[in-house]
């Protein structure tokens, strides 16, 4: 070695410097001014050949191929012209693929100070580069961001924030550089929230919770905001960050809905849940008020004023409505608005005056004529009250006393209230209990389908028969349909029993036709429920393809409530039955919803005189006299007639003379269980069964 300095030091040998360069991650070479390698080391040898290999001698160009005369040549050649070079290329590699370089040229200079050789180093910065992007993507994702974004020191100074954390600030990003998010606190934070953010994210926590901030301009604000610590490479702590969002909109939508909650937009009067929460507060306030009532009142067909003045119009009714409540509230009652024509009324009446005498008041002055575009409006009512009493219950309880005597009154509606009381608590729990029974009953099948004949009167051969649904209970026995048809309407259970119905009666159909046995129309109730999904003709005509019965060997009975709902909807429906050739037939006519403006626009074949017109036939002349309307009726609109309820031979008679072909009732048959019925089919038996016959 020899020493260079005078103490001591010696300057590496060849040896080892080549030892140190073959270690280098770096590739390395030296190349003569005619362009043959000198000297290149492994990771050189490497990179462009793919496995170590001897380049003395050889030419550069062999080795890097056409990149040489692209790249290469002209920087080699400024370099030993004296000129450095350092640039990036792509090149690919045997064992590496495509990487991305920083070449650098270095001029090696002769003793004589004329460049002889160039030196190579060549650094792969592939990675780097990759890392770059994804850095450099990163960024871009924060600086859109539409959440504010921070991104301070460990000693919490601001070194980064994108511009939604300047627009929601108020700051320009010169004005928080170097600064901390002290700027924008509000200053309403409690300390012990601020130590517990600073201990969480110091422990390498990530915090959230909802800050109060405040603008550039003093606003305050509220951020949903995630601090969490950024580490090093040695996992320190070098960093903090800050994600927020605005939840500034978010809380007022949120008090907008907790206010529509509790208060009709409309009429101003709290809804349901704002008038049990007020009343339960002043119960709570003032103690339980022995002489007070919850009233629920029902606006008698607001939908015809709706249909005759505009939704305009009614809404402006129920806002008269509304304050003519509030009146009489007063100061220490309380109203409120629960449904579309439903109010409630707390009032704590006078001790020195009777209920009776105060609730008429209440009925008169809810009823006195409004004023309405210069009409006098004179508005009908329902209802139904819980005198409060002795026994101190909870707000919510009382709105459910005062709802079931509201809903008794809708069937009793000939008395001017009705009051809650423990026996209409016992039907109603009755009624819930029939309700969950019936459910049971369709899952069970516990209900059965009879057949009622309906017959030629002049012959009395069997033409048709009415599918009559039976529930026979399993302990309470055959259980009436007046008494549980009205509960499954209620409870939309109608849908569900009334499409079992018409599945059982098709599927009697198809084995009385497997068994060759001459087969009668049937025809099957249908509750105008079951219309308002808009989809029953599809739910009849996937039954009767289940069934493989004829469209012509059905018949739907819709009762003449069909007037009291008439719709576009419902029409439609109608047709698209009629074009399925199903039989529709209009059943109880003449019970009060008679319209021939509407009949005449309604596909049915068959007209059916309700049973009391029949059964009074031969005492009431008016009876008489409208069974001969329908008659002619049923004539002009090309329809069937046919009588209910015939239970004597003089009525049949008598029928008969009128011109009325067909009939059902006692007199030829009760209802029958299906094998009963299939015996008359098979039989061929003509009705009544015991009575005579001339051939």
């Amino acid at each position: 070695m020899t020493d260079i300095d005078g103490r001591g030091d010696t300057m590496p040998d060849e040896q080892s410097l080549d030892a140190l360069l073959n270690a280098s991650d770096n590739a390395c070479a030296i190349i003569d001014r005619h362009y043959r390698y000198v000297w290149a080391n492994t990771a050189y040898q490497r990179l462009h050949l793919g496995a170590p290999s001897d380049l003395s001698g050889r030419y550069v160009q062999d080795v890097l191929g056409g990149a040489f005369e692209r790249v290469d040549r002209w920087r080699l050649d400024r370099c030993l012209a004296g000129e450095p070079q350092c640039y990036r290329t792509e090149r690919h590699s045997p064992a590496l693929g495509w990487r991305t370089l920083e070449v650098r040229h270095h001029p090696l200079n002769a003793p004589a100070a004329v460049v002889s050789q160039v030196g190579v180093v060549i650094a792969d910065i592939t990675q780097s580069r990759q890392n770059d992007h994804e850095i450099h993507k990163l960024m871009q994702v924060a600086h859109l961001n539409p959440a504010p974004i921070a991104i301070t020191d460990a000693q919490g100074g601001i070194e980064y924030v994108n511009p939604a954390f300047e627009h929601n600030s108020g700051y320009r990003r010169d004005e928080l550089l170097g600064d901390t998010l002290t700027c924008i606190k509000s200053g309403n934070t409690p300390d012990a929230v601020n130590r517990e953010i600073w201990e969480t994210v110091e422990a390498g926590g990530i915090w959230t919770g909802e800050l109060e901030s405040r603008r550039k301009d003093g606003e305050p604000y509220r951020e949903y905001t995630l601090i969490a610590p950024l580490e090093n490479e040695d996992r320190a702590i070098a960093n903090y960050i800050a994600i927020k969002q605005d939840t500034t909109a978010l809380r007022a939508t949120e008090k907008r809905l907790e206010r529509a909650a509790l208060e009709d937009p409309l009429t101003g009067l709290p809804t349901r849940t704002g008038f049990s929460e007020a009343l339960q507060e002043q119960l709570d306030g003032q103690g339980w008020p022995d002489n007070g009532v919850i009233a629920m009142v029902d606006i008698i067909s607001l939908r015809d004023i709706n249909d005759a003045y505009g939704y305009e119009g009614g809404d402006r009714l129920l806002i008269q409505f509304s304050q003519r409540l509030r009146s009489l509230a007063g100061e220490h009652g309380l109203s409120g608005r629960i449904g579309g024509d439903e109010c409630t009324l707390y009032l704590p009446l006078a001790p020195d005056r009777s209920t009776v005498s105060q609730l008429e008041q209440l009925v008169e002055a809810l009823s006195r004529p409004f004023d309405l575009n210069g009409v006098a409006i004179r508005l009908a009512i329902r209802l139904g009250y819980s005198h409060l009493g002795q026994t101190p219950r909870p707000a919510e309880t009382l709105l459910q006393e005062a709802e079931r005597a509201l809903f008794r009154h809708r069937t009793e509606s000939t008395l001017p209230w009705v009051a809650y009381s423990e026996a209409l608590e016992a039907e109603t729990q009755a009624r819930v209990g029939l309700t969950q029974a019936l459910r049971r009953a369709l899952e069970n099948d516990e209900f059965e389908v009879h057949f009622q004949p309906k017959v030629d009167m002049a012959t009395g051969r069997v033409i048709a028969a009415e599918a009559l649904l039976r529930w026979n209970h399993p302990t309470r026995g055959l259980v009436s349909p007046g008494v549980f048809i009205p509960i499954a309407e209620q409870s939309q259970l109608i849908g569900p029993i009334g499409e079992w119905t018409l599945r059982r009666a098709c599927q009697h159909l198809k084995a009385w036709s497997d068994a060759g046995l001459d087969l009668v129309r049937v025809a099957v109730n249908v509750s105008l429920i079951q219309f308002r999904s808009g989809h029953f003709p599809d739910q009849v005509r996937r039954i009767l393809d289940e069934s493989g019965i004829e469209p012509q060997q059905l018949s739907l009975e819709i009762t003449e409530s069909v007037f009291a709902s008439e719709s576009t909807l419902l029409l439609e429906q109608l047709r698209a039955l009629r074009a399925m050739n199903v039989r529709l037939s209009l059943d109880d006519f003449g019970t009060g919803y008679s319209s021939l403006l509407y009949l005449q626009h309604y596909p049915f074949d068959e007209i059916k005189i309700d049973q009391g017109f029949v059964a009074d036939l031969m005492q009431k002349n008016f009876n008489r006299n409208l069974i001969d309307a329908v008659r002619r009726l049923a004539q002009a609109l090309d329809a069937e007639i046919i009588a209910e309820g015939i239970e004597a031979a003089d009525v049949r008679d008598e029928l008969l003379a009128m011109g009325i072909q067909f009939g059902q009732g006692f007199y030829y048959s009760m209802p029958l269980e299906a094998e009963d019925f299939r015996w008359l089919l098979e039989r061929r038996s003509h009705l009544p069964l015991t009575r005579e016959r001339t051939e």
